[in-house]
């Protein structure tokens, strides 16, 4: 088994040495299947080198974190009304995983929020942002946030 890993080489029996380039990638956790593909066309207009992954539920985000399989996310988008409800435990794990520390994370609630931003800012989290009403001002919030972070 060969791990790849964005701008490294890779080489293996026939194959040449390839370079895989670093793409943006963002991980959207939502249990929302309609913004699926809402946000994929927003995101690819917006960024249309990022590579976007969706998680349904934050116990499958996670697993996606602890997974070679996927890359580590330069962004993390996170829908706080998932059904599990379990945002904070969430936001605690990624704080305390030195791997996951620098990712950003940015969390979608309704405005005004029902999240408890002083616990959000404890466990090292701030960036609190009610959904976007049309598809422009998506676009345009998933640019900001990707120039912001991880571009």
């Amino acid at each position: 088994m060969y791990q790849i890993s964005p701008g490294r080489p890779v080489s293996a029996g026939l194959f040449s040495s390839v370079m895989i380039p670093q793409e943006p990638v963002v991980f959207l956790a939502t249990d929302q299947e309609n913004d699926y593909y809402l946000y994929r066309q927003a995101l690819y207009e917006a960024c249309p080198m990022a590579v976007l992954y969706f998680f349904g539920r934050k116990d499958e985000l996670v697993q996606g974190l602890q997974n070679t399989v996927f890359p580590l996310p330069s962004l993390l988008i996170l829908d706080w009304k998932m059904a599990d409800r379990q945002g904070y435990a969430l936001l605690n794990q990624l704080r305390q995983t030195p791997a996951w520390q620098a990712i950003p994370v940015v969390i979608m609630d309704s405005d005004p929020p029902s999240v408890d931003l002083q616990k959000c800012r404890e466990a090292g989290y701030e960036i609190v942002l009610p959904p976007e009403k049309t598809y422009e001002n998506l676009v345009e919030r998933l640019r900001g946030l990707a120039h912001a972070l991880i571009l």
